[in-house]
């Protein structure tokens, strides 16, 4: 036999194990692309389930459902949405912090096996697929951004909320009494207990639009002594007018009992010094946070839901 043919021989099983291995990179290539593309599309669709289903949960929740029905709430939803729990490889797991404070979190965490097609030719038949989904629950009893402003519960419940219903509010009068007791009194306060009055911290909070910092149901108020404050009107005028802050609402004894959005319209520091305004929202509004280290919003608010992971 010639060398050449030989060669031609070498030459041609080389070609068949390169065309191999290339045939190999090619199908994981392709199962990549393709497996990989339909196990997002299976991923995008578990997370709305979990979504839904870490949503429901806190519902049943709210409904009186317990732990118990949350849980059965949410097992549902999946299963309504195509992920059985012990089925077809699927496990559904609800978890949820322990009771106290205001809020309770659910969360859900689905696991389902994606089947692959050309990725199964190299040994990888299934690729396991994971969501999770957390919601919080509960009565409202937070802000940021609290305006250092305080009303009885009067003001709220008789001037009520909206546009059409603003109202002038003034100190309450010279003497021991500090917190408003009616419907047409405000007071400045610290947020603070057992401080010196100092107005100086109040206009500060006035003019860098209210604490920055979270503020619950558990701070103390510490309500200004009657007195003049003139600079205080002014710069509520100069920083307050047209805005919207969250503000306390209190008992006849200073002690709060939910927040309410306040619109500022007007602020007077002349001989007869005034704010005028009317309120946003109801007291404890969906949009407030939760705090579970803090008392639920008690008799005010609505029960709230928020997905936050």
């Amino acid at each position: 036999m010639r060398r050449s043919d030989l060669d031609e021989r070498r030459n041609g099983g080389q070609v068949l194990v390169i065309f191999a291995l290339a045939l190999t990179a090619i199908v994981a290539m392709t199962g990549l692309v393709l497996d990989g593309g339909s196990t997002f599309v299976q991923r995008r669709d578990m997370q709305n389930v979990a979504d839904s289903a870490a949503m429901a949960a806190a519902y049943a929740y709210g409904m009186g459902g317990g732990v118990p029905g949350a849980q059965a709430a949410a097992v549902s939803t999946a299963a309504s949405n195509g992920y059985t729990d012990g089925t077809g490889g699927v496990s559904l797991t609800v978890q949820t912090n322990a009771a106290g404070g205001a809020g309770r979190t659910f969360q859900v965490t689905i696991n389902a096996p994606h089947q692959n097609n050309f990725a199964g030719l190299l040994g990888m038949s299934t690729w396991q697929v994971a969501t999770t989904a957390t919601t919080k629950a509960g009565w409202p009893n937070a802000v940021t951004g609290a305006m250092p402003i305080i009303f009885n519960q009067e003001a709220f419940d008789a001037n009520g909320a909206g546009v059409g219903h603003e109202a002038t509010y003034t100190e309450p009068p010279v003497g021991s009494q500090d917190v408003p007791q009616t419907s047409t009194t405000f007071n400045w306060t610290m947020y603070c207990d057992q401080c010196n009055a100092d107005s100086n911290v109040v206009d500060d909070l006035i003019i860098n639009g209210g604490l920055s910092t979270e503020t619950t149901l558990n701070d103390k108020i510490s309500p200004l002594n009657a007195g003049s404050h003139t600079t205080l009107y002014s710069d509520l005028a100069l920083y307050g007018i047209g805005g919207e802050f969250p503000v306390p609402i209190v008992d006849d004894n200073g002690l709060m009992v939910g927040w309410a959005m306040f619109h500022v319209t007007g602020s007077s520091g002349g001989s007869t010094k005034s704010i005028s305004g009317y309120f946003v929202s109801p007291i404890n509004a969906n949009n407030f946070l939760i705090v579970d280290t803090a008392p639920a919003g008690g008799q005010f608010g609505n029960y709230s839901v928020k997905l936050i992971n």
